[in-house]
């Protein structure tokens, strides 16, 4: 009985003294800031730095607004799936603007990509690739995997 009790007890403990995962976003925010990081070292010019790092906030700025589009996405979907009346037109209307955003995101992200290139070397921008394919890797899973 005293052993039952003393693992029960252990149990608890364990269970309550897990780290919290950390949200979706927080996961952006931190490997976006280690791109930053990787930028300052990386692009000795300070002006040039400082635009890559504002490319960076706008690049951040896409995928926050990603996640709250996906989240609101889900949200329409549920609300139709529940509604017995909801028509196909209706379903077809919220994945249209879904897609819309989408395309419009995947424009503004290629339009970075282009100003960053115009931006940094050829040399900064190959030390840069791993972190930044890192980062958005990191970003991208975290705030759209549900």
């Amino acid at each position: 009985m005293m052993r039952t009790a003393a693992l029960a007890l252990a149990f608890v403990l364990v269970a309550c003294s897990h780290e919290p995962k950390p949200s979706s976003l927080a996961v952006a925010d931190e490997a976006f800031d280690k791109l930053r990081a990787a930028i300052a070292r990386e692009v000795k010019d300070p002006g040039r730095s400082r635009q890559a790092s504002a490319l960076v906030d706008e690049l951040q700025q896409i995928v926050t607004a990603a996640n709250a589009d996906l989240k609101a996405h889900n949200g329409r979907l549920w609300t139709l799936n529940a509604n017995y009346d909801a028509t196909e037109a209706e379903v077809q209307a919220v994945f249209r603007d879904f897609n819309a955003a989408r395309d419009r995101r995947q424009d503004e992200t290629l339009a970075l990509n282009r100003r960053a290139k115009a931006l940094v070397t050829e040399q900064e921008w190959h030390a840069l690739a791993s972190v930044q394919e890192r980062a958005l890797r990191d970003a991208v899973d975290a705030t759209v995997t549900p």
